[in-house]
C-alpha cells in the first residue's frame, strides 16, 4: 500500500508537518531525498527522529518495500510523540485558560489527524474554538478538533 493511501498522520512533531503535506510534496515535485524534503515542506528540520517516516514515505513513493516492522514501529512513536506534544499544550496552554471560566478537558482522542476532546463542565463553541487554535498553532495545522467522548 502506498503512503497516499495510508490514514494521515504527524510526521514532524517539531515542525508540525502531516504526512499529506509530504507526501504530496515528494509526488508534485519528485523529492528523493529527506534533505529535499526538508528543504521544501520543514519537515525533518528539527530533532530528526521523523526520518525514518520521511524515508518510508519517498521509499513507498519509489516503489520500494518497507518492511511491516518498520512502519509499524514509525506509527507508534508517531502517535505516542504526537500524543505527548497534544498533553503538553493542553496543560501549559489550554487548561489554564479554560479552568476559570469551569470547563476542564478531561481526555483527548488522536486518530489520525482527529482530536477528538472531552470536555466537563459547560463548554461552548468558544472553549473547542481555543482548543483548536492552540493545537493548530503548536503541535498541527492539520489537526481536525472535535467535541465529543474520547
Amino acid at each position: 500500500m502506498h503512503e497516499a493511501a495510508r490514514p494521515p498522520r504527524l510526521i514532524c512533531r517539531c515542525r508540525g508537518v502531516a504526512s499529506p503535506r509530504i507526501v504530496e510534496a515528494v509526488r508534485d515535485l519528485g523529492l528523493c531525498s529527506v534533505a529535499d524534503v526538508t528543504k521544501v515542506t520543514k519537515a525533518g528540520g528539527g530533532c530528526g527522529t521523523c526520518h525514518p517516516e520521511i524515508e518510508e514515505i519517498l521509499a513507498d513513493a519509489m516503489g520500494e518495500p518497507v518492511a511491516a516492522a518498520l512502519r509499524l514501529e514509525n506509527r507508534l512513536i508517531s502517535r505516542s510523540e504526537t500524543c505527548i506534544r497534544i498533553e503538553a499544550t493542553l496543560d501549559s496552554r489550554v487548561r489554564p485558560a479554560l479552568e476559570p471560566r469551569g470547563v476542564l478537558v478531561t481526555r483527548f482522542d488522536l486518530d489520525d489527524l482527529v482530536v477528538r476532546i472531552s470536555f466537563e463542565g459547560h463548554p461552548d463553541e468558544a472553549a473547542l474554538t481555543l482548543v483548536r487554535e492552540e493545537l493548530q498553532r503548536f503541535v498541527c495545522r492539520d489537526f481536525e478538533v472535535v467535541a465529543g467522548d474520547a
